[in-house]
This record gives structure tokens, sequence and C-alpha cells, in this order.
């Protein structure tokens, strides 16, 4: 069945616009007739509907998403299938990915970027006390409103402990700029894994760059292996550094121990970037510690721009494995 603009399906969503495609399938903002509300409608493409581990993986996708309900994380609304084609039904956010924001705008203030993975860490906790992994933080499946509200979205190769094996043992699964050294060995995947992509996401924002890089999508995975972290521009906050660098440790059990931790400790560093940023206090570095003058948290504000309306062509991206969703940015 081929998806058309116009189009009414489950006898309740309009499709208005086909906003990402890829070799899996393809996103549309819909709207939902009965509720009168914009959704997001992903589909298995049309082609693929014999191919059984895709729609075992949009099943997955379903079931891992289905209890996950917080405000830092996408909502799933419903899945169906009607000839052989799976739908997923999603919640709309109407807001460009932190990819996007990165490539418009490069190296983000460390007051903006850190309640971004504030609310990354606080989403992964609740997907994590419910036993699912994402196994794919990275920018493109992390929204940003203009309001600074955070959206996470994609767990199309999400891992939950009670699921079905979909992949083969040792298989790779992630994209490689971001995966984990223990994902890139075909390891499984933990809470650890994904705070450690939020360690990339993180690097990534401070820096203006990733940290490893190189010709193809393995060799960038062995690199999250065996290479040594670059160390972040000189002037970033040297505590925010160092904790950026703990995230990204090789061996999980040296990272923190979740996510809620990993939020709780961004809190308490914003505070102290914020009032360095704005002058309220001077930092006076000596060893391991900063001492604080005088503290006044503040909130900064800022916007971005919507892109949400233009469809991005998702057929090329730098996941490690090809067959997976894809349903991407990169």
């Amino acid at each position: 069945m081929k998806l058309i603009e116009g189009q009414i399906i489950h006898r309740r969503y309009r499709l208005d616009q086909r906003i990402a495609k890829g070799g899996m399938g393809e996103v549309w903002r819909a709207y939902d007739l009965e509720l009168s509300r914009a959704v997001a409608i992903k589909a298995l493409r049309s082609d693929l509907i014999n191919d059984h581990s895709r729609i075992a993986r949009l099943r997955t996708e379903a079931h891992n998403s289905a209890n996950l309900a917080h405000p830092n994380i996408a909502a799933l609304f419903e899945y169906y299938e009607h000839d052989g084609i799976g739908f997923l039904v999603m919640e709309y956010v109407p807001s460009p990915s932190l990819a996007q924001i990165y490539k418009t705008e490069g190296r983000l203030p460390a007051s903006r970027l850190i309640p971004i993975l504030i609310q990354v860490a606080r989403g992964l906790y609740v997907a994590h006390s419910h036993g699912v992994i994402h196994r794919d933080v990275k920018p493109a499946n992390i929204m940003v409103s203009q309001s600074s509200e955070v959206k996470i979205t994609d767990f199309g190769v999400s891992y939950s402990a009670n699921q079905a094996q979909i992949t083969q043992a040792g298989m790779v699964v992630g994209t490689a700029q971001y995966i984990s050294p223990e994902q890139a060995q075909g390891h499984q995947a933990t809470p650890q894994s994904d705070i450690y992509s939020l360690g990339i996401v993180a690097y990534e924002g401070l820096a203006g760059y990733r940290p490893f890089t190189g010709a193809t999508p393995v060799d960038i995975a062995a690199a999250q292996v065996n290479d040594p972290v670059p160390p972040l521009p000189d002037d970033v906050n040297p505590r925010l550094a160092a904790y950026v660098m703990r995230l990204l440790e090789k061996e999980p059990r040296k990272r923190p121990h979740d996510a809620l931790e990993v939020s709780r400790d961004l809190s308490r560093l914003e505070r102290e970037v914020l009032d360095v940023e704005t002058g309220s206090f001077p930092v006076i570095s000596g060893g391991s510690h900063v001492r604080r003058i005088s503290s006044t948290p503040h909130r900064m504000k800022y916007h971005v721009h919507s892109q949400a309306s233009e469809e991005y062509d998702l057929s090329s991206y730098d996941d490690l494995l090809i067959d997976h969703s894809d349903f991407r940015e990169e």
C-alpha cells in the first residue's frame, strides 16, 4: 500500500505531509480526526511487508515505548497492523532535533546545553526503570522545542530484558559516532551504555565536533573502544569537562550509576556554570575543587527555529547495523 497525502488510514488518521523517509519506512505528520490533534505516524515500507524481522522490530519499538509516560519521551498513542504493514501512531513533536541545532549553530554555551542534557537523562532514567535501553541516543533522536523542552524519540533499536531476541548474538546495534565501547564489541547494552552515548552528545555540543572520527563506521567504533577521549576545549568549565569525561569512561562501572544520578549531577553543575557565565562569582581552581564566592542561579531562555515541516532524506546514515530502523536524520 502506497501512502499519499490526504489518505485516511485506520478510519481515523489523515496523512498530511511526509516528514521523513528511509530504507525501512517513512514518517508522516498526520491529523487525528477523532481527537482533533496532530500526530506522527511511522509506517513500514510497503515493499517490506514480508520482511518479518522488520515488522518484529516495529512491534518491539511499540512494546518498549508503550509504558514510557514521561514529559521528556515522545508518547506512543497506538500501534496497529493492516495488510502486513505496521503503523506506529505517536506524539507529533514540531521541533528541530539537537542534530539540526548543532548543524546550524555549532558549539552551544554550557548554560544552554546542560538543561537539554538534564532532560534527556531524566527521560532515559524512566526508560531504564522500565527495563528499556534506548541503544541509539544521539542528537538526531533528541527534539528541542522553542521553550527548551526536550523529547527523546525513536526507540526503533531499543532493547528490553523481557523481549524476544531479534538481532544475532554479537551483532552491533547503534550509530558509530555515539555507540558505547561495550556495544561496539557486540556486548549487551546497559543503562551505562546510554549514559556513554549521552556523554558523546554532551561532548559534541561543548566542543562543536565529535570526539571520535574515522573513514568508516567500523573505524569509528574501534576508536570508541581503543582511543582515549581527546580533551575538551580549554574554555569549557573544568568541572563540567571532567564530568563529561566520566560519562565517557571506557569501563561501564566507572560511569555514573544511573541516569537519575546524571541529571542530579548536571543540575548542580548547571548552577555553577550559570553563576560563572553571568558573573555572579569568580572560579578559583585548586586541584579538582572549585570555590564558590556567591551563588544566585539564573535561568536563560533561548529560541530555536523549527524545521519540522521539511522533509529529510534519511536513507544515508552511519549506523553499524544497516538493516535496523533507519528513520534517521544522519
